[in-house]
């Protein structure tokens, strides 16, 4: 019994691992960087920094006092974005840790 919940189990995660996202869901790109700084903008955000990767890709991060997004810019110039990538800024750390 124990191997068929572990397979069952198994086979759900691959399923849902595997599964089309919904749109919502998915990463969305820019044409060219001015978009998506103006795209920040509405939001408040600015760019804060930008990373060069080990993979070659800049990795820009806008924030305003609240919320952050990361874009990825790869080598071949496409910016893009996604639900994973944006996200609320926590205040002080050290108080949610705890």
């Amino acid at each position: 019994m124990r191997w068929a919940w572990l397979t069952f189990i198994t086979a759900v995660c691959l399923t849902a691992f595997f599964m089309p996202r919904p749109a919502a869901a998915q990463n969305f790109c820019f044409p060219n960087m001015q978009t998506a700084v103006a795209e920040a903008q509405k939001h408040g955000e600015v760019l804060r920094f930008s990373v060069v990767m080990k993979i070659g890709a800049l990795l820009h991060i806008f924030a305003s006092e609240n919320t952050m997004t990361i874009l990825i810019e790869n080598p071949n110039g496409q910016i893009c974005t996604g639900p994973a990538l944006i996200g609320d800024i926590v205040k002080n750390v050290r108080d949610t840790c705890a």
